[in-house]
């Protein structure tokens, strides 16, 4: 997969210098090096959380995590060392006797001992009474065991509504750990028309009462990210009424948001950010309109976005009109951005060498199966 330039602007992190596009390799990095067979998970009736990081210790910063799909819908979580090419699977939730599940989401907490995803992993009969099969907040330890459920039952209020769901999804740990945030939405449909919207909760990372964040927006507030530096909450503002779709940026705790790339130019994909550790910018999936060999068309892409000039350029724009870039993180230091194309039904991950004169673009999996990184 070759990419439309420009593919990198320059310096568009102030940790980051480069000048030219990346050359895209064609090769594949190796992902067979010290590779293991991972845990499955654990018993899912630990009950409440525990902030310890387990036997495992805490994820190395150079490793990244990813999804990789296994039979029907269920993915395992891997982890992936670009220091060392090492690959292991951290678990593929199968620790609750079932065939393992889908993951809406995946985060790690600031002192990288912790994992939360967003999963139907770990059912109770009191989950199955509901009648409503709906994703819950999860954490374990890096080695994949010590699973502890954060959020509650969450009660079927959708009697009368047609195809009425419960979505949750795209956790995220608060600055300091204390906490995960996550996606809350309820939408039922009236006639044809899609109704509801999703909110941001937050619940404490040891396990408690869930709670609403920040102000109520006349939009559906989704795919929180935590600004590493001083905590404040990037969220995507999907369908508003009154105001415009795009990223917005809430102090941290909360707080009216600040409008940072109103849908225009370039239009927001719902699919988390990922920052750099100094605040300094951020990596996002959006979508543009450019003109390919005389034709105009929408190119699903990767973008950065600098907090210093609050102006966003393109990435990655994959040249074939059936790539799409799915989702996309970057290391803490800038030294490496990891992002998910598509080509129907197949997902591979690249990886953009940013320490490198020109950066270099080269293919990190070829399995198909792989997606959804997360640094």
């Amino acid at each position: 997969m070759h990419a439309h330039t420009p593919l990198l602007a320059a310096c568009f992190f102030s940790l980051v210098a480069i000048a030219c596009s990346p050359t895209p390799s064609g090769g594949a990095a190796s992902s067979s090096g010290g590779s293991s067979s991972g845990s499955s998970g654990a018993d899912p009736s630990d009950g409440g959380a525990s902030g310890s990081g387990g036997a495992a210790g805490a994820l190395p910063a150079s490793t990244f995590l990813f999804t990789e799909r296994r039979s029907g819908d269920s993915q395992a979580i891997v982890a992936y060392d670009l220091a060392t090419q090492a690959r292991r699977v951290v678990t593929d939730l199968r620790g609750d006797g079932s065939t393992g599940w889908e993951v809406d989401g995946i985060a790690i907490s600031p002192d990288r001992t912790r994992i939360a995803i967003a999963s139907l992993y770990g059912p109770t009969k009191a989950d199955t009474d509901t009648g409503l099969p709906t994703r819950r907040i999860w954490t374990f330890a890096p080695d994949g065991t010590d699973f502890k459920r954060l959020t509650p039952v969450f009660e079927n209020t959708g009697a009368g509504r047609k195809q009425f769901q419960i979505a949750v999804g795209a956790p995220a740990f608060t600055r300091d750990g204390s906490e995960v945030l996550y996606e809350y939405g309820e939408y039922w449909y009236e006639g044809t028309t899609l109704k509801g919207g999703s909110a941001l909760w937050r619940i404490p990372s040891t396990g408690g009462v869930p709670a609403l964040f920040g102000p109520s927006a006349p939009c559906s507030v989704l795919n929180p990210a935590v600004e590493p530096k001083t905590g404040a909450l990037l969220a995507i503002h999907s369908v508003c009424a009154g105001t415009k779709d795009g990223l917005y940026l809430y102090p941290p705790g909360g707080g009216e948001p600040q409008q940072l790339l109103a849908d225009g130019p370039i239009r927001v994909s719902l699919e988390t950010p990922s920052w750099v550790a100094d605040g300094s910018g951020f990596v996002f999936v959006g979508l543009q309109t450019v003109t390919i060999q005389g034709q105009s068309r929408d190119v699903r892409g990767l973008f950065a976005y600098d907090m210093q000039t609050k102006t966003a350029s393109p990435v990655v724009l994959p040249d074939q009109e059936d790539v799409t870039v799915e989702s996309a993180a970057i290391a803490p230091d800038a030294s490496a951005i990891v992002y998910c194309t598509r080509r129907g039904d197949v997902r591979d991950l690249h990886v953009i060498d940013l320490r490198a004169t020109p950066a270099t673009d080269a293919l990190l999996t070829q399995d198909g199966k792989s997606c959804a990184p997360h640094f």
